[in-house]
């Protein structure tokens, strides 16, 4: 293709010097019939239009993508095979015998897809957001490595419109009490709430779906947004890209931070991580539309046309009443948990949080645990256990509340030390575990401690150590005739002994009977 530059030297020779075509064609090089093709067209640029050539290796596997195509076009998007998904078929397998390259694959891909009428391309409009008028919300999930086991995550992402600031907090599901946590501790992030909250159609918040922009909402999505004094909007089925602000905003987190896949040890440690991410990110990323102002600068203009939050958070939890069955547990989200005894037969509420199940009665809580994702696990805590357990010591030893009751060391040496003295030895130290509901483990423990010193063994000493430090003063003396004691063991006489004794006692009363005849 003759350059731009040579035409121009061409046109400038032949209109303003005046040469002929042959003194032309030995200062510029170039051809009699590229010359006169110049100067006949009065063009300054020539371009080549490449025709259609033949593929042959492309053309062995054609009809096979066109069907692959067709078979994908009912499909959801992000389930169709793509172009590099088509190439690593097509060279994989030996039955398609292709040498080809993925930019041939592309190419045949892009054709069909015009040739069927698939390939339109849709033309956005571009949105401005006033400050504190909008935000948006949406989950990713993310895979990450918790210990050695590879899980999947729920990314919450919430999202100013305005400023671009943004919250974000990872979560083992996508439940209603966990989409208004995140929303919660993202308006407490940025202390304030926008007019506006865009959404696609969560079931966890849209019942249904009625014509137009009408949606029959959950009841609690209701009450949160009422109490934060926020109006919900939702996209039109399947088209998330009308919030694509926080659709961007999580691919952005997942390519910087989910990758390559992080090693952590619980979800806590790896939302510290991420809000340190978020924080960074905020203040260093220069503001995709103000020039000169990232993020977070941006974000502090707009933070004062936020809505005030109210005075107190709304209550982010799924509740239900539950009846205590026999093992002291009751019911919530497929798993188990444990009350204190008293409450066995009885309806109890139960309150699920993003992170803790609370059980209440009468409005007064009753017991506390961290909440648990799984499926038929249980939460068993033994101090709920302790008054059964002192009707049952035996249930010490295979008690599913007590196999992993985490006590200190010095409870583990007191019962081995119990073991050693007494042929039932547990059964004491069961009696130590029942003091644990009057006196807290430190106290207990520190009596322990004391009645190793001195030697003695047993429930009533401790009580008795424990009782004398509430007092504030410890009298060892009144502890010397007990541990004199305790280094004595009355042993049982056999049965022979008293018979001789009956005996014996039986001749003489026989004798005193003779002497009186």
């Amino acid at each position: 293709m003759t350059g731009v530059d040579r035409i121009q030297k061409v046109r400038i020779l032949k209109h303003v010097k005046g040469l002929p075509i042959r003194e032309i064609v030995r200062r510029i090089g170039l051809s009699r019939n590229t010359i006169r093709r110049i100067l006949r067209s009065q063009q300054t640029l020539f371009t080549y239009q490449r025709s259609n050539t033949y593929q042959p290796v492309t053309e062995q596997i054609r009809e096979i993508i066109k069907e692959w195509i067709k078979e994908d076009r009912d499909k959801k998007k992000k389930n169709r095979r793509t172009a590099w998904r088509m190439y690593d078929l097509l060279s994989a397998d030996e039955k398609y015998a292709y040498t080809g390259s993925y930019e041939s694959v592309a190419r045949c891909v892009r054709e069909i897809k015009r040739e069927i009428g698939l390939e339109e391309q849709e033309v956005f409009i571009p949105l401005t957001f006033a400050p504190g008028e909008a935000f948006q919300f949406d989950w990713g999930d993310v895979q990450v490595y918790i210990g050695n086991e590879l899980v999947t995550l729920q990314l919450g992402i919430i999202q100013l419109c305005h400023s671009r600031y943004f919250y974000a907090r990872v979560y083992p599901c996508q439940k209603q009490e966990l989409l208004l946590d995140v929303q919660r501790r993202g308006f407490e992030y940025f202390d304030g709430v926008s007019k506006r909250g865009i959404y696609d159609n969560l079931k966890t918040a849209v019942k249904r779906i009625l014509k137009g922009n009408h949606r029959n909402l959950q009841e609690r999505f209701v009450r949160f947004c009422s109490h934060y004094l926020y109006e919900p909007e939702f996209c039109n089925p399947a088209r998330g890209n009308e919030k694509g602000r926080v659709e961007n905003m999580i691919g952005t987190v997942r390519r910087n931070f989910f990758t390559p896949t992080l090693r952590v040890s619980s979800i806590e440690e790896l939302n510290d991580r991420l809000m340190g991410f978020v924080a960074s990110y905020c203040r260093t990323k220069e503001h995709p539309e103000i020039a000169g102002k990232n993020r977070y600068e941006v974000y502090l203009e707009e933070k004062d046309k936020l809505i005030q939050l109210p005075r107190y958070g709304f209550d982010c939890s799924r509740e239900r009443f539950s009846v205590t069955d026999t093992c002291s547990r009751v019911f919530f989200d497929e798993n188990r948990y444990s009350v204190p005894e008293d409450y066995v037969g009885r309806h109890v509420m139960v309150r699920g949080y993003a992170e803790d199940v609370v059980a209440s009665y009468d409005g007064r809580e009753i017991s506390r645990h961290k909440r648990l994702y799984g499926r038929k696990e249980q939460s068993l805590n033994p101090y709920h256990y302790l008054r059964t357990l002192q009707k049952k010591p035996r249930a010490l030893k295979n008690g599913l509340p007590f196999k992993n009751w985490e006590l200190p060391e010095v409870f583990l040496q007191y019962r081995k030390l119990l073991n050693e003295k007494y042929p039932d030895g547990d059964k004491y130290f069961v009696k130590t575990l029942i003091l644990l509901r009057d006196w807290t483990i430190k106290e207990v423990v520190e009596a322990i401690k004391e009645a190793i010193e001195f030697g003695i063994l047993g429930d009533s000493y401790l009580l008795t150590l424990l009782r004398q430090r509430k007092e504030g003063v410890v009298e060892k003396e009144c502890l010397s005739i007990k541990i004199e004691l305790s280094r004595y063991s009355a042993r049982q006489k056999p049965a022979e002994y008293y018979d001789k004794i009956l005996r014996n006692r039986m001749k003489l009363t026989e004798k005193e009977e003779v002497k009186n005849d």
